[in-house]
């Protein structure tokens, strides 16, 4: 069996969600990562968890389609582009799947006003950010600046609908949030949370948000900003072996056609010996290590 989707089994709660951490309350976030895996997983004996996950899921979601971080943080959140993604394997045209992805299509990032605008073409002073503030994803909360994480996340289930969702606003969105990603590439190639450049300094990227991006880009195989990308996740995954980023970075680079094989055999052997730790890492490690073919749905087969 998939070590992580061993472990995987042996932390669902008795709500049928997942928390955070071991023993902690079930959130949407690890909750829709670990369904999601479980559902794609080749591993025999996952069926009642993930039917369990997935039950947990449907009974969270609010009336106006979006999902809470947790059932006592009530208001809406980034985590149901997760929920959605994680839900349109099962069904995306389910009703829960629709809902959630109406309310997704209504959220866009806040970009700068129009008098903010205007004084920024005005100025000679050095602009504090380098990027196109007309350019907008999705944020982290309602209302607020779009970041490069929650866009990704937004595009990677909206993906999974288009021929599903009726909403001329699909297809829009995708490419603006296409576009967006590839403004925001840092100077040596990946991604920082949002910006590229603060106060003239080139920001440095980081393997789980330039994963995330690689991800949702997974149709723009070979531009140059993306080929860039992967070069800087290969380095930065060199120096950085922390399980959430070896995990998406392995997703990552195979989906567009990187060679993994040396990477996905020395992690596996790692996660024999997982001992604790953030279980949405754990998740993405199930799914890293799936033998699924395309285990996201992202359309594209990788190398």
């Amino acid at each position: 069996m998939n070590p992580a989707v061993r472990h995987l089994l042996s932390l669902q709660s008795g709500d049928g969600g997942f928390g955070p951490y071991p023993g902690a309350s079930s959130r949407t976030e690890a909750t829709a990562l670990a369904a999601l895996a479980l559902l794609r997983s080749a591993d025999e004996g996952t069926d009642g968890a993930a039917t369990a996950a997935f039950g947990w899921l449907e009974r969270y979601q609010s009336s106006s389609g979006a999902w809470p971080l947790a059932p006592d943080l009530p208001g809406p959140s980034w985590s149901t582009s997760l929920a959605v993604l994680a839900l349109s394997h099962v069904d995306p045209g389910s009703p829960p799947v629709l809902a959630g992805a109406r309310w997704l299509l209504g959220q866009k990032g806040r970009g700068a006003r129009w008098w903010v605008r205007l004084m920024l073409a005005l100025s000679s002073r050095p602009r504090a950010v380098e990027l196109d503030v007309d350019l907008t994803g999705w944020p982290w909360v309602e209302g607020t600046f779009s970041w490069v994480e929650p866009t990704s996340y937004a595009m990677l289930a909206l993906a999974r609908l288009r021929g599903t969702v009726e909403d001329l606003r699909l297809e829009d969105r995708l490419a603006e949030g296409g576009r967006m990603l590839l403004d925001r590439v840092c100077a040596g190639g990946g991604w920082n949370y949002g910006n590229t450049r603060v106060f003239g300094e080139d920001l440095w990227p980081y393997p789980d948000t330039t994963s995330a991006a690689l991800l949702a880009l997974a149709h723009h195989r070979g531009l140059p900003a993306v080929e860039r990308g992967l070069d800087s996740l290969e380095r930065m995954l060199e120096q950085n072996d922390s399980l959430l980023a070896q995990s998406t970075g392995i997703l990552a680079l195979e989906t567009h056609g990187r060679e993994t094989g040396d990477r996905r055999s020395s992690f596996r052997q790692r996660l024999e010996q997982w001992e604790g730790g953030e279980v949405r890492a754990l998740a993405w490690a199930a799914l890293a290590l799936s033998e699924t073919e395309d285990v996201l749905g992202v359309g594209v087969r990788g190398g």
